[in-house]
């Protein structure tokens, strides 16, 4: 794996001279990087990159945050019951949320926490061992009962209740928003977009990529960052580079602005449902593997709207304005794929589950390692080189 290690002391590893060479081009004039992606992991990326006074540029075969982003649910996740260290980056992230707020004054973003909770049965049981688990290992979470889940959504009419959780960290946003308001500070520090400019191969030698090719011509870089979600295999795959992902689609149903009746995000049998900032209702299923909803139909929304006016009485009404369709990458062992390459040394992966809660925290631990010259020991398990 050859990283750029601690405070700039240098390995000359595979990849390791190619790596001298370019922190020397960072000694002489700003470091210029390519993103590949404007979704919100890209921009993310690219802002942080800018701050750390590289050169960005940013390529996108589609509309700034026409991806993943625009069919996010956008729940800010503070925690994972998959492994201590994974739930401790959850929290991490949700954290630089905050971080990325008081940076960024128009970005708005809803601190009400989470209820989550099932009927009576195997669902309920796993709420409650999840719960346990989070709990041992310091996760701000608290098991929640029906009488509390009343008290915290006044209104809610949650049905049968066999175990449920509040996870008060947890916050939730309008992607769009959130999105347009980090390309609107990554622009400000001037990164450049180019889209639609669709990445179509790379021009490698000597072990590191010189450009990368789009129908407008070829672009040449210091350091290419692939942010690119379930792109990334096709386009990391030509080079060697292993990326191996699932990819899981969902819908949702967004009403016109409904009158202020829900002040967190609810995760119950009927899937999940919000109302962001600008008073809209959001619902659908979880993206999860197996999912795989497509249905963007009217009368489908329309079914989604009345199960949550069923779950919150105070939504019936909820005009349909809206369905999105989203696509997401999940890697195949769930953990983030985040970290320089073997070869060609110069590029940069960041692919991770969760996208949007993860994007603030992965920006700013990419600029770190690209610009910084520091190797984040928070990223060691998660690099591409788990796949070679």
């Amino acid at each position: 794996m050859a990283a750029w290690p601690r405070r700039g002391a240098l390995s000359l590893l595979a990849g390791g001279a190619a790596m001298a060479s370019m922190l020397g081009l960072a000694n002489r004039r700003p470091l210029s990087v390519v993103v590949i992606g404007a979704g919100t992991m890209g921009v993310s990326i690219a802002y942080h990159l800018a701050k750390r006074g590289a050169q960005v540029a940013v390529l996108d075969r589609s509309a700034p945050g026409g991806g993943a982003t625009q069919g996010a649910f956008a729940m800010l996740i503070a925690t994972h019951d998959g492994d201590r260290a994974f739930n401790d980056l959850y929290g991490l992230a949700v954290g630089d949320w905050r971080r990325l707020q008081r940076e960024l004054p128009a970005l708005q973003i809803q601190w009400g926490g989470t209820c989550s909770w099932a009927a009576p049965g195997p669902a309920a049981d796993a709420i409650a061992a999840s719960t346990s688990r989070l709990r041992d290992w310091g996760a701000s979470i608290r098991p929640m009962n029906a009488g509390d889940l009343e008290r915290l959504v006044p209104g809610v009419a949650p049905g049968p209740f066999g175990a449920g959780a509040f996870s008060p960290e947890q916050g939730t946003l309008d992607p769009s928003q959130a999105h347009a308001a980090l390309l609107a500070a990554a622009n400000r520090l001037g990164v450049r977009v180019r889209t639609p400019c669709e990445a179509q191969g790379f021009d490698v030698a000597g072990g590191t990529i010189r450009s990368v090719r789009t129908a407008s011509g070829d672009i040449r870089a210091d350091m290419f960052v692939l942010a690119a979600g379930v792109d990334s295999p096709s386009l990391a795959g030509p080079l060697g580079v292993k990326t191996p992902i699932d990819v899981v689609s969902g819908t949702l149903a967004h009403s016109a602005p409904h009158p202020r009746a829900l002040q967190r995000v609810l995760n119950g049998p009927a899937g999940s449902l919000k109302q962001d900032p600008d008073r809209r209702i959001v619902i659908g299923p979880d993206y999860r593997p197996g999912a795989n909803g497509t249905d963007i139909s009217p009368a489908y929304g329309e079914q989604l709207l009345v199960s949550a006016s069923k779950v919150l009485p105070a939504l019936e009404g909820a005009r349909l304005e809206r369905m999105t369709l989203g696509f997401v990458a999940i890697p195949k062992d769930s953990h983030p794929i985040v970290g320089f390459c073997a070869e060609p040394s110069n590029l940069y992966v960041a692919v991770t589950m969760s996208g949007i809660t993860m994007a603030p925290l992965m920006g700013r631990f990419a600029a770190n390692e690209i610009v910084g010259g520091l190797s984040v020991d928070r990223l060691a398990a998660y690099r591409p080189s788990r796949f070679a």
